[in-house]
């Protein structure tokens, strides 16, 4: 018989009660459990990780301590020890500029983890670091970063290494094949050109005719296509055969500037990479990962924007050169007559084809192909971010100076066809001063870096007065000391280019200063290319760009600001340097301009 309860329920009801009331306390020890059994999973590897931080820490609290450098130049304060001056740089371009005006052209100054860095502006310190390249190499952090980014190209390579990938990449740069090229640089600049003039039409101003275009983002989609088309000549025999999958160029048809091509899956990429909100914090979390390498271990903020577009870089770059060699080995002739057939062109892709398939060089001058793939992406990246961002910097130097604009102008108008070529625009000597004070004022990179791999004295091009009371005609370097080379701050430098140095002046090179010849520079008495076996091995490829660019919207549209002059500013991702609006709450990548199509600015 079943006993009851007060209310008449049976007390089964009860034992049902307390069997929930023991199985929720099971499951309530199980997860305990399992809490603890994952506190000691995570404990070990939380306390190994904050080992090693403290391990690299006291590594550079130890070199900082101990660097000759620390009682010979003053520093400026650090905010804390985490960030060094690392944040502050990377949010404000400009202070480096100020701490040269406070402490000279030799200070040293803390980046992330409080690891010091020489910055030097000083020309015959600059020659030396320049001329022993074998001493001051790629700073390793910077090294890892990019191979991490774009694999072991020629932006990762260092000594023989960096000899070998430059005798092989060499000729593809010559001026024979940027001739070639220039055809393809003005194709895409007038693409651009008709589409900023459909945006303007759509706005439909009819006081003005003109329209308010975003210039940046336009650049950077007409550089890629570049990129896309200039890598192997599209009319080549190569390209055609790889016609089945759009294959032109380094073997990809971007199609950036097409908007019925919908969005183009690696300018995305790229602009996670670069030009995101989160894109300058992003970059500082792959370089501590460089720092600390064990930090690559965890699940670091900018994983997947970086793996992202490396997957893309390396789809694209692979597929590139499985296809071509593919079509070359199959074909009915030896490898290597393809190998010399491909020898009497210049381009990229068929020179290092070249260099893997012609057995007549040693093995030890053969690019792997792991490395001739890790140069697509490197291209893709240096060639189309730097001089997007040139051609954004001049266009908004000339809204700025319409009298500059208006005698420009009124050069390119005085070439008879819309198709120049690269004689023509070299033989524009107005549009030569102007490119070249726009690369002066807004160089790219704003710096580069370098690592003493030995320990090494630098010399000074006058003596200076030490923190320790001394003079000093040259300075220790310790093996390890990374070097920091404002490429922006050698380009303005006052004691080179006179007290008007930060003004965009193109007539200042009519006359170019005697001290403009010690800068170390592969050209025009600039350090924006850089100089010596390091220099950019597509500083020909730029300037042509960058003229055909010029070419054809100057002498389609007339450019006034859209923006008041000091909302535009200089923001820097990575070395990088950018224009971009600047607003006290937040930060825009764009530059805005107003265009207004030439005939109807002379109808007006």
């Amino acid at each position: 018989m079943t006993r009851t309860g007060d209310q008449g329920m049976p007390c089964r009801v009860g034992t049902r009660s307390a069997k929930r009331i023991r199985t929720l306390r099971y499951s309530q020890m199980d997860h305990s459990s399992e809490y603890t059994m994952l506190l000691q999973i995570l404990l070990p590897i939380v306390i190994t990780v904050f080992a090693y931080l403290l391990l690299h820490a006291l590594e550079i609290l130890y070199n900082n301590l101990a660097s000759p450098l620390r009682r010979i130049l003053p520093s400026p304060p650090i905010p804390n020890f985490i960030e060094g001056n690392f944040k502050e740089m990377a949010n404000d371009p400009g202070i480096t500029a100020r701490w040269r005006a406070m402490y000279g052209p030799n200070f040293v100054f803390h980046g992330l983890l409080s690891a010091n860095e020489l910055h030097t502006s000083d020309l015959k310190a600059l020659n030396h670091i320049i001329a022993h390249h074998e001493i001051y190499q790629r700073a390793t952090i910077n090294r890892d970063v990019s191979r991490r980014l774009f694999g072991e190209g020629i932006l990762y390579a260092e000594q023989d290494q960096h000899k070998r990938h430059r005798r092989v990449l060499n000729p593809a740069f010559g001026v024979a094949q940027i001739r070639i090229i220039t055809e393809i640089f003005v194709e895409k600049a007038a693409q651009l050109r008709d589409i900023w003039s459909a945006q303007i039409a759509q706005q439909q101003n009819e006081n003005t005719g003109s329209g308010s275009v975003e210039v940046f983002s336009g650049l950077r989609k007409m550089t890629l296509d570049v990129i896309g088309q200039a890598g192997i000549h599209a009319r080549s025999f190569l390209a055609r055969a790889l016609t089945k999958l759009k294959i032109a160029g380094f073997g990809y048809e971007f199609n950036a500037l097409d908007p019925a091509a919908g969005p183009n899956a690696l300018n995305m990429a790229f602009t996670d990479l670069f030009h995101s909100p989160n894109a300058k914090f992003y970059n500082g979390i792959r370089i501590l990962q460089s720092m600390v390498p064990i930090l690559k271990l965890l699940p670091m903020p900018g994983r997947h924007a970086r793996i992202n577009a490396r997957h893309r870089m390396d789809t694209i770059g692979l597929q590139i050169v499985k296809d071509s060699k593919e079509q070359l080995l199959n074909s009915a002739a030896a490898a290597e007559d393809h190998a010399k057939s491909l020898g009497t062109r210049r381009d990229v892709l068929s020179v290092m084809l070249k260099a893997n398939l012609s057995s007549g060089l040693p093995e030890s001058q053969k690019l792997t192909e792991a490395e001739v793939v890790a140069q697509i992406p490197a291209f893709f990246v240096a060639g189309h971010e730097t001089t997007s961002t040139a051609a954004a910097w001049a266009l908004h130097e000339l809204s700025l100076h319409q009298d500059v604009q208006e005698r420009l102008r009124e050069e390119l108008l005085s070439v008879v066809t819309d198709n120049a070529t690269l004689e023509d625009l070299n033989a524009l000597p107005y549009l030569e001063k102007v490119v070249r004070e726009t690369l002066r004022v807004h160089p790219p990179l704003a710096f580069m870096q370098r690592k003493a791999m030995a320990d090494d004295v630098l010399p000074l091009s006058s003596p200076i007065l030490g923190q320790d009371g001394k003079e000093h005609s040259s300075l220790p370097i310790p093996k390890g000391q990374v070097v920091y080379m404002p490429i922006l701050a050698v380009n303005t430098s006052t004691e080179v280019w006179g007290a008007d140095a930060l003004e965009f002046r193109p007539d200042r090179w009519d006359k170019i200063p005697e001290a403009a010849s010690g800068v170390p520079g592969v050209w025009g008495n600039l350090f924006t290319f850089l100089g010596g076996p390091h220099n950019c091995i597509g500083f020909r490829f730029a300037l042509a760009e960058l003229k055909a660019l010029l070419f054809v919207l100057v002498r389609a549209f007339e450019i006034t600001p859209a923006v008041p002059k000091e909302s535009i500013g200089p923001v820097l991702t990575g070395t990088i340097q950018r224009p971009a609006v600047l607003n006290a709450d937040e930060e825009k990548t764009g530059l805005p301009l107003i265009l207004t199509p030439l005939s109807q600015a002379e109808e007006l």
